[in-house]
């Protein structure tokens, strides 16, 4: 990520980035490279002294940019910049609209700070130039130097998420992926307990026990805390983050086509860990819990087996039909954990649990389920203003037919139409009634396999972190 700093509109840079609004006359330079000031479109122009780059950068019409326009624009800037050095962003300075200074300044921080990221600790050489430091042009109100700060933590968090989730499979095992947050706890100074070996047995955790029995990578079970400056006596809200490192669908196994991108299927763990480790600086007044299941799903000699029956630790059984629906095994018992231990706050859980909800809502949308109206409606709230597509979806008590199973009190295999529902109604299950659950199923958004778009990179995107930060904001 790039070092983002305030300055103003008179700060020295290679490159300056300039808005346009639609309509707005622009340069004759602009306008024969057809130049019309859309949302995120970019022009460079020579300076009149020939020393230095504009990048006219557009908004769309007057009065009609929001948050995430910004974002956009910024990122558009970042990657336009190209071997620039410097460049200074004039974007939050633009005129007309209701936005305030400093929400521009946050969007703008934040869209240049998540354009600027790269993944680079596996290449021998750099692939380019390194991302330019970029410059936010302030106003010089008192609010825009904490928007900016919170804008960082907030980008920090993502692409630490981001990441995590692109880290090669065989490096970030259950036990080294623990280890990390347990790094990055102390760091940030968070409560961390890593249940493993006797100690993780003893919680009765059957799903994620019975997922780790094909690995030779033993499970972990995290579980970490952050407490408000002052304290906090108010129930916390507990999030439960799905960790599978590395998912090879068991003896039920992926093609090969489907393996590739497997090393996400911990991109619900990773969000819930960026959102931690941005509160500390963010000094959110709310107490919050995390739980982390982590553990690979793998087809070794001792692994769970179609036909098995898990008993669960609220007492009931699941018959296992495919080895592959592994993310509800793993979150079943933690979800009645963490409903116990939540003195009755509301808990979020945030996996990559199915690829069905992309047949629907396409790649770059995650889908929400809840049993609490009040909840669902602050999540999406929450993402709108981050700027993250949340689509809410209903928990259709019919499609349980297809959890239906002879032996057992349930499946974890849903039918292959409607799999997205019929997985959020398993978790259902494991919650106890009164309690205030949503169910995050971000397994199209978590990586993207399409190259670049706004503020997202190829690969890992922190999808999540954004969302739970501002939930968290506006409780």
């Amino acid at each position: 990520m790039a070092p983002v700093s305030a300055g103003d509109d008179r700060t020295p840079a290679d490159v300056t980035a300039r808005p346009w609004y639609a309509g707005t006359p622009a340069s004759v330079f602009c306008r024969r490279r057809g130049f019309v000031a859309r949302p995120g479109q970019v022009v460079a122009e020579p300076s009149s002294d020939g020393r230095s780059v504009v990048l006219n950068v557009g908004l769309g019409p007057a009065g009609s940019a929001t948050a995430a326009t910004f974002r956009r624009a910024a990122a558009a800037a970042v990657r336009a910049a190209g071997p620039a050095r410097t460049l200074r962003l004039d974007l939050a300075l633009a005129q007309g609209g209701s936005m305030p200074t400093a929400a521009r300044v946050r969007a703008v921080t934040e869209g240049a700070a998540l354009a600027s990221y790269r993944f680079d600790a596996y290449r021998s050489k750099r692939p380019g130039p390194p991302p330019p430091e970029v410059i936010v042009a302030t106003s010089g109100s008192p609010a825009e130097p904490l928007a900016l700060a919170e804008a960082l933590a907030v980008a920090e968090g993502t692409c630490l998420a981001r990441d995590l989730v692109n880290c090669p499979p065989g490096v970030l095992t259950p036990t080294r992926f623990a280890q990390r947050i347990e790094h990055l706890a102390r760091s940030a100074g968070l409560s961390c307990t890593v249940h493993e070996g006797r100690g993780l047995a003893r919680l009765g955790l059957a799903g994620l026990a019975a997922v780790a029995r094909g690995s030779h990578e033993p499970a972990r079970y995290v579980e970490l805390a952050y407490t408000p400056p002052g304290g906090s006596s108010a129930p916390p809200l507990t999030l439960v983050g799905k960790g599978v490192t590395f998912d090879s669908g068991g003896l039920s196994l992926k093609p090969p086509g489907q393996m590739h991108a497997m090393k996400s299927d911990m991109g619900g763990a990773a969000a819930v860990v960026g959102a931690l480790a941005a509160l500390p600086r963010l000094a959110l007044p709310v107490p919050v819990r995390a739980c982390l299941p982590l553990v690979e799903n793998m087809p070794g000699g001792g692994a769970l087996r179609v036909g098995d029956v898990v008993r669960h630790l609220d007492g009931t059984t699941t018959e296992i039909t495919h080895t592959d629906n592994e993310g509800r095994l793993v979150l079943a018992d933690v979800l009645v954990r963490a409903a116990r231990e939540g003195r009755g706050g509301p808990v979020i859980d945030v996996a990559t649990l199915t690829s069905a909800a992309v047949h629907t809502l396409g790649t770059r949308t995650g889908v929400l389920f809840a049993s609490d109206t009040a909840l669902a409606e602050r999540l999406l709230s929450a993402a709108e203003r981050a700027g993250e597509s949340l689509c809410r979806l209903p928990l259709l008590a019919h499609e349980r037919r297809h959890l239906h199973s002879p032996v057992a009190d349930r499946v974890n295999c849903s039918h292959r139409h409607g799999d997205t529902v019929q997985a959020a109604l398993f978790l259902q299950d494991f919650v106890p009634a009164g309690t205030a659950w949503a169910h995050l199923d971000i397994g199209g958004p978590a990586y993207n396999d399409e190259g670049p778009y706004d503020e997202v990179p190829h690969g890992g995107t922190g999808f999540g972190v954004r969302t739970l930060l501002e939930t968290l904001r506006g409780r």
